[in-house]
């Protein structure tokens, strides 16, 4: 991954290589990047820029290209799978690591954990991983230039294994850079966050979204109304384009939490049903969970849009026999801000690892009682 393959942060892409350039790269950096901004793509840029240019050498270009450099490190969330029983670590998962960065380079945590096999899980990275990245980066370099460690998803640290990087983040060794990537900085200790270089990653503007989509070989009119569908969201973009078996499963549990919903209006023991729908959901992966609820803002959204006739913005097609334009009819100015509010707290409590039957089961009544 190099810089010029990096979807959008132009501004940031300069900052960063005058800071390099300069000689004034700060030691721990934090990229704010929420999903689909490019967080990943563009630590890899720049780790590349900063071992590559020290050394100069078609070798090293070649090791950092496959993601193989003995002086570049990744930590990332894992969990035990089929294959790695017990004590699951960033470095067991390398090879799948690798696959996903090729293939994903814009993917979430959903996605990494689909890759894992453990998308009904809640990975984490714990004190292993940072103890075994302490180890590497107090050695001397392999090469003789720059060390770098890439955190992806950096909230997935917990609090011990914090901790135990912030005594080398204190005081780190020579040319040596640590980049945490998170999606929300609340998220993460205020001790990390005050020992980092701050940079928030913007959304990704729908001329270049659009772009990159018809170079990929969407059609042109399909891939200008996805780059505004996408709020700057370069995988939600892509999914969008090439996920439909995964949205037909969450448009089908959309319906019917919307029916149920409805037919509590005329009769209320209906509401025996929301508590089974409920059940169903909350057995799923939280993972999975926030993905549906975020797939649901769209619909809202959308819905929004149609009630209004801003048909040319509308880009939800249907893909079972929800009857969008009567639901729409539902959605306006009179509730919007209530139905996202109540989805996104929906998301942060599944985040903050709520009890997801009691989170679906009261975001369920609310709705109910805001679409009618």
């Amino acid at each position: 991954m190099l810089f010029n393959d990096v979807i959008g942060q132009d501004a940031l892409k300069l900052e960063l290589k005058k800071s390099y350039e300069q000689g004034r790269v700060a030691h721990s950096q934090l990229f704010i990047s929420p999903e689909g901004s490019g967080g990943l793509s563009l630590s890899i840029a720049f780790a590349r820029l900063v071992i590559e240019n020290s050394l100069n050498s078609e070798t090293t270009s070649y090791k950092l290209s496959e993601l193989k450099h003995p002086d570049l490190h990744f930590l990332f969330p894992t969990a035990a799978n089929k294959d790695i029983k017990s004590k699951a670590s960033s470095v067991l998962f390398m090879k799948e690591w690798r696959e996903f960065v090729g293939g994903e380079p814009y993917g979430n945590l959903f996605d990494w954990y689909l890759k894992l096999g453990v998308e009904n899980k809640q990975g984490k990275i714990g004190t292993d991983d940072v103890e075994d990245l302490v180890k590497k980066m107090s050695l001397k370099s392999y090469e003789g230039g720059w060390k770098v460690a890439v955190i992806w998803m950096a909230e997935k640290l917990n609090q011990i294994a914090t901790n135990k990087l912030l005594k080398l983040i204190e005081e780190p060794p020579k040319n040596t850079l640590f980049i945490f990537i998170c999606e929300r900085e609340g998220a993460l200790l205020d001790t990390l966050v005050s020992r980092c270089q701050i940079s928030k990653l913007q959304p990704i503007s729908n001329n270049e979204i659009e772009a990159y989509l018809i170079k990929k070989g969407v059609e042109s009119s399909k891939a200008k109304n996805t780059a505004i569908n996408s709020d700057g969201n370069l995988r939600r973009a892509i999914k969008s384009i090439y996920d439909n078996e995964k949205e037909k499963n969450f448009e089908e549990w959309f319906l019917k939490w919307l029916r149920t919903a409805f037919k509590v209006r005329h009769n209320k023991e209906e509401v025996l049903e929301l508590v089974n729908w409920s059940k169903t959901i909350s057995k799923k992966g939280r993972e999975v969970q926030k993905s549906f609820l975020t797939f649901s803002l769209g619909v809202f959204r959308n819905a929004l849009l149609k009630n209004y006739d801003l048909n040319s913005l509308v880009t939800f097609q249907p893909k079972t026999d929800i009857n969008f334009e009567s639901f729409s009819q539902y959605v306006s100015g009179d509730n919007i801000e209530e139905i996202f509010n109540e989805l996104e707290d929906a998301i942060s409590s599944i985040q903050a690892n709520g009890n997801p039957n009691i989170v679906f089961m009261d975001l369920s009544l609310k709705l109910t009682r805001l679409i009618q």
